[in-house]
């Protein structure tokens, strides 16, 4: 079976999105945030409580209140900003380049104008189904981005990737409600 597509800057986009909200350090790291930032609003309201300043004890009991509640929202739309920009200058050369997959029984061959290579499916982690892509996980860390509205015939590219990997033993993972939050 062989395909060819072109990916874009949202197709790389989603992809690291999704890997941002399945690393547990980025997580961590959001949840951190959020819960600092409201707590040096309380930690200054507490202050001013003490200074007897009642005007900026509200003023930041109101703000804590307000992280609290919106901080996940400007961090989704913060990391989004981030990851945008990262993309813009890390793949600018490799947008709507077409990119060729031909899957073997044990290997793939990908090509695009730069470069061509043969990868074993001994060298995949995992299968990943999104809404609307298909990421093929490395061991090494890296990934094949496949965007299933740019596939002509998705049904038959997703039997034969379920044949091919239950074949080599490969995890197969379906998320296909995942969001960015």
């Amino acid at each position: 079976m062989e395909l060819k597509f072109s990916l874009n800057e949202n197709d790389f986009l989603e992809h690291q999105l999704f890997l941002a909200s399945k690393t547990d350090r980025i997580k961590k790291q959001r949840r951190k945030s959020w819960i600092l930032v409201s707590f040096i609003f309380f930690g200054l309201s507490l202050i001013f409580f003490q200074t007897k300043n009642i005007m900026m004890v509200y003023y930041f009991l109101v703000l804590g209140i307000i992280s609290l509640i919106f901080y996940p929202f400007y961090q989704k739309y913060h990391y989004r900003k981030h990851y945008q920009k990262f993309i813009r200058d890390t793949y600018k050369n490799r947008f709507d380049q077409i990119a060729t997959l031909k899957f073997a029984e044990d290997f793939i061959e990908t090509s695009d104008m730069n470069s061509e290579s043969t990868i074993n499916y001994s060298a995949f982690e995992e299968i990943i189904e999104i809404e609307n892509y298909i990421f093929l996980k490395l061991k090494t860390g890296g990934s094949i981005i496949i965007p299933k509205l740019k596939v002509e015939n998705i049904l038959n590219l997703k039997s034969e990737l379920k044949r091919l990997f239950q074949k080599h033993q490969i995890k197969n993972t379906e998320e296909l409600n995942w969001e960015w939050k």
